[in-house]
């Protein structure tokens, strides 16, 4: 992790919340959108329009992209404002009624908001991660300043756990069945405990002590139902957790800021904390699906509710730092939002305000990226192998570029801005993942289920390349593709902005592969060394390694 420290985390954020109230921030925004405007009217054009096919993949890909990135730059622009208004302030000052000497009693002071005593619970729903991790979350959630309480909800049913909870002082919940998954396993917390509100801690999520702190105020006004905080990671050590965690620091520092200003930030299922009489109102957290965080959102949303979103970092998890990781993460985030989008869309709800149906719906369609990156992919093999392509072969090619930069290049530029540096990582990761985002596509359609497991767990040698055989396919193509475009263009003296396209792409497909070879080769030596550990250990060490 760069930054060592809560208060350096905090001088981040503060510094991010400047420079997207900079007015260069609003140039860049504008350019991008006026940018964007110019592209799709030329695109629009008949007279540079190509051969019928290409031209009409290109229309619906970049007309998505195009229209998905000026709702962003919208959402973006409207983040820019402080949720803290003078009730909350005054609600924080008021929270302890009689503060301790010592900031060592604080996790035990009685909370107070408009002036009656309130109770506060925090789940840690876990299932088969280690014990190690788990431990280190409930120390810290245990220790947070203001009285509550601390329960591990164990759906992994580990006996090990269960002396781990006892051992430091935190409740200990196991239900009979694992029915419903996570959901399933904080509703049936929720019958077991009485707090007036509940956190929400992933079992990798290290919570700040002022977490309740700076979040709790925020319910003096009745009408708020949930109060979420950024993932933040510490892990950012090779490609896949450096690309995967700089692609939600985007999201959680420029849209879900943004959002917050149209009641329309959702819960992203941990670092969050709710009103447990808004969630009993809508009978528990939303069940019916793996994305039960952004369903109960929607659904409390309806109920007329609101939610806030603080840009403050008060807990760190890890990111996904394996291939197989990483693709089981997107996989249920985004069949999550293709079911609200295929069964419930947004678009057409007339329970949720304007503002909020066009963030819903551009948040649920997110995932149809994956088609329009599949679509750009095919057109320079079309040209390269049948001669037809989208775009009039006598249109300048710097007249093209000059085009085209307008959108993506200020996109980067954005980036490169508000975040310190470009994460090419993330490019070529983005890339990369839109087979995953076709599949969750129809797991959605075909509601078929995927098997849940903790991020980063490893039980034994699981080939990378299991993830990623359409990923290996498509190098393969783009390979092969590549060299007939560089052996037609030697054959005819002919170059074709197509081939640079279609090298360019084998390359990032080429790394990606490239990972996942050393990726596999380093899985290999740790299962090696891990079966080699569990065979020594002593009996009770073997026991709580299993469990």
């Amino acid at each position: 992790m760069k930054k060592s420290s809560n208060t350096s985390l905090g001088d981040a954020a503060a510094q991010l919340e400047k420079q997207l109230t900079s007015p260069t921030v609003t140039l860049i925004l504008a350019s991008a959108t006026i940018g964007a405007i110019v592209y799709m009217v030329f695109l629009l054009q008949p007279a540079y329009r190509g051969d019928l096919l290409p031209y009409l993949m290109v229309i619906v890909a970049e007309l998505f992209l195009i229209c998905h990135g000026i709702v962003s730059f919208w959402t973006i622009l409207s983040g820019r404002f402080n949720p803290r208004n003078f009730n909350y302030h005054h609600a924080q000052n008021n929270l302890f009624n009689n503060p301790p000497e010592s900031a060592l009693e604080l996790s035990k002071t009685p909370l107070y908001l408009n002036d009656k005593k309130v109770s506060v619970d925090v789940f840690i729903p876990v299932y088969g991660e280690a014990v190690s991790e788990i431990n280190a979350t409930a120390l810290a959630a245990r220790d947070m300043y203001g009285a509550h309480q601390t329960y591990i909800l164990d759906d992994g049913k580990s006996d090990a756990v269960k002396d781990m909870a006892k051992r430091v002082g935190v409740g200990y919940i196991r239900r009979p069945t694992n029915n419903h998954a996570k959901a399933g396993n904080i509703n049936y917390a929720l019958t077991q405990t009485k707090g007036t509100y509940f956190i929400i801690l992933d079992a990798d999520f290290i919570a700040d002590k002022h977490f309740i702190v700076e979040t709790l105020p925020f319910f003096e006004n009745k009408k708020v139902a949930f109060v979420q905080t950024p993932q933040y990671y510490s892990n950012q050590k090779n490609f896949v957790s450096t690309a995967a965690g700089f692609m939600q620091h985007v999201f959680y520092s420029l849209v879900q800021v943004g959002k917050n200003r149209f009641n329309a930030a959702f819960c992203v299922g941990t670092n969050v904390i709710f009103r447990r009489s808004a969630i009993e109102k809508i009978g528990g957290i939303y069940f019916q699906s793996k994305s039960e965080d952004i369903w109960t959102s929607l659904i409390l949303h309806e109920q007329g509710y609101q939610s806030v979103y603080i840009n403050k970092v008060l807990a760190i998890g890890k990111t996904p730092e394996t291939i197989k990781a990483y693709s089981k993460q997107q996989l249920r985030w985004a069949t999550g939002s293709f079911e609200i989008f295929l069964h419930k869309n947004p678009l057409f709800n007339k329970k949720l305000t304007v503002d909020q149906r066009i963030q819903y719906f551009a948040t649920t369609a997110f995932y149809f990226n994956g088609f329009a990156v599949a679509t750009l992919l095919l057109l320079p093999a079309l040209q390269i192998f049948f001669n037809i392509t989208p775009i009039a072969l006598d249109i300048p090619f710097y007249q093209w570029a000059l085009l085209y930069s307008g959108f993506y290049v200020t996109q980067i530029i954005l980036s490169m801005y508000t975040m310190g540096g470009l994460k090419v990582e993330t490019l070529m990761l983005s890339a990369a993942s839109f087979p995953i985002y076709i599949k969750a596509f129809f797991n959605a359609l075909f509601k078929r289920d995927e098997a849940w497991q903790a991020t980063n767990r490893v039980d034994s040698y699981d080939s990378p390349f299991n993830y990623i055989r359409i990923q290996t396919y498509i190098f393969i193509f783009l390979l092969l593709t590549t060299a007939v475009g560089v052996w037609k263009s030697v054959y005819t003296s002919e170059f074709s902005v197509s081939i640079a396209w279609c090298a360019l792409n084998t390359y990032i497909f080429g790394y990606f592969i490239f990972v996942a070879m050393r990726e596999s080769s380093q899985m290999r030596r740790s299962t090696k060394k891990i079966s080699k550990h569990n065979n020594r250990a002593p009996s009770y060490i073997k026991k709580e390694i299993k469990a």
